[in-house]
């Protein structure tokens, strides 16, 4: 898991007093069909971004996991989900952070994307 800069520096500005830290009032997944990078979201086939909810994060471990489950959102053509995506807003926004899944799933053209249980997506701070 990447943070992306703009979350970086609003994290930055909280931790050290230089700055108000923005706020984010909800956050929303989408499936990325390539490895996400601080220069490229790879989004790609998906229709929309899913409002998810995170359980508290977990001491010493550094760790967050779904606290709710996600359902996939529709594929607009055949993919392969590689990553994904975290965003404050339902669409456009701010992306938050980004990283890629363990294993590669699969998604037919007009069928919904893979969903996740709570407790599926784990992100941790290293």
């Amino acid at each position: 898991m990447s943070l992306d800069p703009y979350l970086a520096k609003g994290m930055l500005d909280w931790c050290l007093g230089g700055a108000a830290a923005p706020t984010i009032s909800g956050r929303w997944i989408q499936w990325a069909t390539g490895s996400p990078t601080t220069n490229a979201a790879s989004d790609g086939a998906f229709s929309s971004r899913r409002s998810v909810t995170f359980a508290p994060a977990n001491s010493p471990q550094g760790s967050c996991t779904l606290s709710v489950a996600v359902t996939g959102a529709t594929c607009s053509a055949a993919a392969t989900v590689r990553g994904w995506n975290l965003y404050d807003a339902s669409v456009g926004g701010n992306r938050l952070m980004y990283g890629t899944l363990t294993a590669t799933l699969g998604c037919k053209s007009g069928s919904d994307a893979p969903a996740f249980g709570a407790g599926a997506l784990k992100i941790t701070l290293v």
